[in-house]
């Protein structure tokens, strides 16, 4: 009896995901013990209006850059561990679905959008990742809508996040709960700038006229007997691959 090797392979699937959890841990390991939250004071709150504590101004440079980069600020671990659980639970699924470019324009955008949103109707400065966890959610609940189904697990965790956000008493009261709602609605919206389902057509056309090489004169596996068996046996797990719609986040070899 032949003993089979387990093989593990290790695969960074989800790049843009998993790449903005581990600046997101980074900063905060290093502003929290070797910067003393001077960093993420300077860089990482949003700019807030006129009379406000950080009042934006365009003549200065760290107003820009704080439109962005408030989703990297955190006040405390418990916050930063709450948000990056969401994150590496739905990103990795949504970066499969979606493909990373897509998925990183849409962390941007609601990024940029509640930044300016907190920048015109806020006093007190905002920080934190929840734009993107609301927006990855809405993504979630998106992807059951496209096969023609209201997920209720869905719109169970958007009202859950929703409450807690709510009971989290964000500083800017229900401006706030509203600017982060909008922030990852908006990012959303780019989900229908691509289609899973185009994604789908093309692999299966690549699919076609791969089969239809392997049937030309010029493809070397013979058209009879174990060859051909052997190439349509491959075929076929080649369109079962693609048809199948389960999301595929790492690989393990037997």
């Amino acid at each position: 009896m032949t003993k089979k090797k387990l093989k593990l392979k290790f695969v960074y699937d989800a790049p843009v995901t998993l790449t903005f959890a581990l600046v997101a841990l980074l900063i905060f390991v290093l502003d929290t013990f070797a910067f003393k939250g001077s960093f993420s004071g300077q860089w990482l709150l949003t700019p807030t209006a006129e009379g406000g504590v950080l009042p934006f101004a365009f003549s200065d440079f760290r107003s820009i850059v704080r439109l962005f980069l408030h989703v990297f600020g955190y006040t405390d671990a418990p916050f930063l561990i709450c948000n990056l659980i969401f994150i590496l639970l739905l990103g990795p699924a949504m970066e499969e679905r979606y493909g990373s470019v897509i998925i990183g324009i849409m962390i941007f955008v609601a990024a940029l959008f509640s930044g300016v949103l907190n920048a015109c109707f806020c006093r007190v400065p905002a920080c934190g990742a929840e734009p993107i966890v609301f927006m990855l959610v809405l993504l979630c609940a998106m992807m059951h809508l496209s096969r023609s189904n209201i997920s209720a697990s869905s719109l169970a965790v958007i009202a859950l996040f929703i409450c807690m956000l709510v009971l989290r008493k964000n500083p800017n009261g229900v401006v706030g709960v509203v600017i982060i709602a909008a922030g990852g609605l908006c990012g959303s919206l780019f989900a229908f700038l691509t289609s899973p389902k185009a994604r789908k057509a093309k692999k299966n056309e690549a699919a076609l006229s791969e089969f239809n090489d392997a049937n030309s004169p010029r493809f070397s596996t013979k058209s009879t007997g174990k060859g051909a068996g052997k190439a349509s046996g491959r075929m076929s797990r080649r369109q079962s691959s693609i048809d199948d719609e389960t999301t595929v986040v790492g690989t393990l070899e037997l």
